[in-house]
């Protein structure tokens, strides 16, 4: 095996950590659970299964009965760029989990687990340089495991908390070479390599509280921490340049770190009122997210040369820009109706609509960072399936929830006509569905 193949194997294996579309929490951007995505993602104040490990951990002490969860959510992009698609990954995998509540000194308690699992891939990652063009907030987000799990607890009769931790997948790699290389004779180059590569945890808080006001008003709050990931590679390479068997250069060395931000979810706080009349339920949630504090989504790398008695030098690496991206405030409203309410079965209907705008300012200088303000639409349908008794001790309940988001259409101007992306327009879509099946027992 050649010097150059001897070296590539390895760095090879290292950079395959990092090529393929970035994976982020898809929670942010496509909601958990079908009936909160077919409710536009509506559900602070009246979000009654696992999903509420995301939108609002207080509302699992609210919840009667063990009840399990399995469903899956499949959301098919087209994001173009000038009119071509840019190939992002779609939003796909296994949600579920499940509710325990129970009573402790007379008051209710509950716990909780939920699960997003994708079908693909566990974890994505990559570092881009910022010139390079992307859909800065889909591109990195459609696949990632997601684990949540919350504990909640009713204070008073009606004010109920809770406090969830989620924890994602996150990616940690280094790779090392060692030995000697010989300039002309291949058979005689001796390289020695080590390549690790690590899933790490990362992990978030949420709080909630949930106040049911009313026998028809409830009040939501629920707050977010923000987070980021961080892919951070090591590449060390050392050794010896011989020619035929004499040093050439000794104990020469080759060091690289780079440190990227490969996912960031902003710190978010929503307020949600839900009004319920005998077949009706509508919902209106107002979320702040803190995008003002996005980091640069590239990659910070230092590199150090040693080679002994001879001048090398590196020249100093692209300053990194800041994204200068700000706060938003997203409006959702959602609506169910409990459109038959028969002997055997139930049907409920589901609506939502949400209005995102995008935090992303005009990208007129080095930094590519794509997006659009959007609109969500959504609907659903809930059966209910009463005559279990024989097989379980409570109804059986089938979800389904369908949604569209669209993004409007975008130019992005350079400033230098001599730029290397130059001008970009923009528009795309989501488009899927989600089911689950919920058991109560």
């Amino acid at each position: 095996m050649s010097a150059r193949r001897r070296i590539a194997a390895p760095v090879l294996a290292l950079l395959a950590l990092t090529a393929g579309p970035a994976a982020a929490n898809p929670l942010d951007a496509f909601g958990f659970g079908s009936r909160s995505m077919a409710m536009g993602s509506a559900t602070t104040a009246s979000v009654d299964d696992y999903s509420a490990n995301y939108y609002n951990p207080a509302a699992l002490a609210a919840a009667r009965g063990l009840r399990f969860e399995l469903g899956y959510v499949y959301l098919q992009p087209h994001l173009t760029m000038n009119g071509a698609d840019v190939g992002v990954d779609a939003h796909r995998g296994f949600q579920g989990g499940f509710v325990l509540p129970g009573e402790l000194f007379r008051h209710r308690v509950a716990f909780s687990i939920g699960l997003f699992l994708p079908d693909r891939q566990i974890t994505r990652v990559r570092a881009l340089p910022q010139s390079q063009a992307r859909f800065v907030l889909y591109d990195n987000r459609p696949q990632r495991l997601v684990l949540s799990s919350s504990l909640a607890v009713e204070i008073v009769d009606g004010l109920y908390i809770g406090a969830g931790i989620t924890f994602l997948s996150n990616a940690r790699g280094a790779l090392d070479i060692s030995g000697s290389v010989d300039l002309f004779d291949s058979t005689k180059t001796t390289l020695l390599s080590r390549v690790e590569e690590n899933l790490v945890a990362v992990r978030y808080p949420t709080f909630g509280l949930l106040w049911h006001a009313t026998d028809n008003l409830r009040i939501g709050l629920s707050y977010r921490e923000q987070f980021s990931l961080v892919l951070d590679v090591d590449i060390l390479v050392q050794g010896d340049i011989v020619v035929d068997g004499d040093p050439l250069v000794e104990d020469a060395s080759f060091k690289l770190r780079s440190l990227s931000r490969n996912l960031f979810s902003p710190r978010q706080l929503t307020l949600g009122v839900a009004w319920s009349m005998p077949r009706w339920l509508i919902e209106f949630d107002l979320t702040w997210l803190q995008w003002s504090r996005f980091p640069a989504p590239t990659a910070s790398v230092s590199i150090d040369l040693d080679i002994p008695d001879l001048p090398f030098t590196i020249p100093d690496s692209e300053a990194i820009a800041a994204p200068d991206f700000h706060d938003i405030l997203v409006p959702r409203v959602g609506v169910e109706l409990l459109a038959h309410d028969g002997r055997r079965v139930a049907l409920k209907v589901r609506g939502g609509y949400f209005f995102e705008p995008t935090p992303a300012r005009p990208q007129p200088g080095v930094t590519a960072y794509l997006d659009s303000r959007k609109h969500g639409l959504s609907a659903g349908l809930g059966l209910v399936f009463k005559e279990t008794a024989k097989v379980f001790p409570e109804p059986i309940e089938l979800d389904f929830g369908s949604q569209l988001l669209w993004m409007h259409r975008r130019a992005f101007e350079k400033d230098d006509p001599a730029d290397a992306l130059g001008d970009v327009v923009i528009r795309g879509r989501y488009v899927g569905a989600s089911t689950n099946l919920k058991l109560l027992f």
